[in-house]
């Protein structure tokens, strides 16, 4: 049997490959340490920067509004990612206050508002020129159950050229609690107005790390309508929750997707191999093919099940060994090239994980790279675009899952399977940009090999 030698681990990868993408441009980025100019984040009345955060709605009437309109840069832009954290210390049975996102026409993009026991947000609503907030111009609430005690992270990707908005609203803590996620469409066609209402009674609200980034390389459009087939192991499929990073990028960019992935899957020979899945898929040519590999196949290689293997000459089936996590891969391209010639392939390096022993990830990396740039397949590479990294505890913590909570994925995984939180950071954008921007890797050098004894 043959294996790579870890001997030689400084000597597995050649020299990175250069980001794929440039830093998210900032247009607000707002901790309320300090006065802001505008004084008060530019709301007239019912605001005041105090002990670190922007409090609003403060004495103000019920039914009455104070406006923050955002300049024309970012009412021209047509793509958008906003984070705030938001708090209400409404404490009587009845009191409502909340804040409103609207365009430049009064239609709503999205809303958040806080009771004595509900936490409520919309998508829909009347349209509403924003001096008023009467019952009737109120937007239509889903509303959750809640602790008013918690603070509130808010995460929105706004798309004003699909006039979709993908949100997730958690709680802000170490083990953050997911209280809703989806993708919807809404009237608003671009971000004007950010509006904060006292709908009734009296109550301060708070607002924290406002954040507001135009995305680097947006897909603004052009994957709508396209297709998409994905196949992998539990990172693609999604573990335990339904949604995984393929379903909310094609959810964003309103794609069709088809799920073939399977938990447990290989790339290398097992009973759950990735190329079944290929074998399985139909045979109607997609736009899109997205795949991983790897993520077993380190446990498999690390317990000497199978090797990693190396690139084989040529593109002659024949010649891939595999018996080898190398030739089982070169077997897989080879199916979906020969049965979806027409598609685009893309494969997707998972992120740096601390549930795998190091070296065999990096020893499955420099062969894939190899192999990736010899097929011309681009690739989504987590693994150095992007800074997750669960090898770091608070990483870890923060951005995996291993069981669901309130019927999303939890904190506090073992490193492997992305939660929301890691799925919005890092996954999605890596995997647009090589949606919309293929890149294949540089070739890479061969591995060296010795004989297992």
């Amino acid at each position: 049997m043959k294996l790579v030698s870890f001997c030689l681990a400084s000597a597995l990868l050649a020299a990175p490959i250069a980001p794929a993408f440039a830093a998210d441009s900032v247009l607000i980025d707002q901790s309320f340490s300090a006065p802001t100019t505008p004084a008060n984040f530019g709301f007239p009345t019912g605001a005041e920067v105090a002990g670190g955060v922007l409090n609003l709605t403060k004495q103000m009437s019920n039914y009455t509004t104070s406006v923050k309109t955002f300049d024309s840069a970012i009412a021209q832009a047509r793509t958008l990612d906003l984070a705030f954290d938001w708090k209400t210390a409404v404490a009587a049975s009845g009191n409502k206050t909340g804040v409103e996102l609207r365009d430049s026409q009064g239609n709503l993009v999205f809303s958040l508002a806080g009771t004595t026991t509900e936490l409520r947000y919309g998508l829909t609503g009347p349209v509403s020129d924003s001096t008023t907030a009467p019952d009737s111009l109120n937007p239509a609430w889903t509303k959750i159950g809640y602790d008013r005690s918690k603070w509130y992270a808010v995460n929105l990707h706004l798309d004003f050229t699909l006039q979709t908005v993908q949100y997730t609203i958690a709680t802000k803590e170490t083990a953050a609690r997911v209280m809703a996620s989806g993708t919807a469409t809404v009237t608003g066609k671009n971000l004007a107005k950010l509006v904060a209402g006292n709908y009734y009674g009296t109550g301060v609200q708070s607002i924290d790390n406002f954040r507001l980034t135009v995305p680097a390389n947006a897909a603004n459009g052009q994957l709508k309508g396209k297709t998409m087939y994905a196949f992998g192991d539990s990172i693609v499929r999604g573990h335990s929750y339904s949604r995984s990073f393929v379903n909310l990028t094609a959810e964003r960019e309103l794609m069709n997707l088809s799920k073939y992935a399977v938990n447990g899957a290989s790339v290398g020979p097992s009973s759950n191999q990735l190329i079944t899945q290929v074998r399985n898929a139909p045979s109607r040519a997609p736009d899109y093919l997205v795949f991983n590999g790897g993520t077993n196949d380190a446990e498999l290689i690390y317990a000497r099940r199978y090797a990693v293997g190396a690139m084989a000459d040529g593109f002659d089936p024949a010649r891939f060994d595999k018996s080898t996590y190398a030739g089982s891969l070169e077997t897989a391209l080879s199916a979906m090239r020969t049965k979806w010639p027409t598609s685009q392939l893309v494969y997707v390096a998972v992120h740096k994980l601390g549930s795998r022993d190091w070296f065999t990830q990096l020893a499955i990396r420099s062969v894939t790279l190899q192999i990736c740039a010899k097929w011309k397949v681009p690739v989504a590479d987590l693994f150095n675009d992007a800074t997750l990294d669960t090898r770091v505890n608070s990483q870890r913590v923060a951005y995996t899952f291993n069981e669901l909570n309130n019927g999303f994925p939890g904190t506090g995984g073992t490193g492997t399977h992305p939660n929301l939180a890691g799925i919005s950071t890092f996954y999605v954008p890596v995997l647009t940009t090589a949606l919309t921007r293929p890149r294949i890797p540089a070739v890479q050098s061969p591995l060296t090999q010795q004989e297992d004894q």
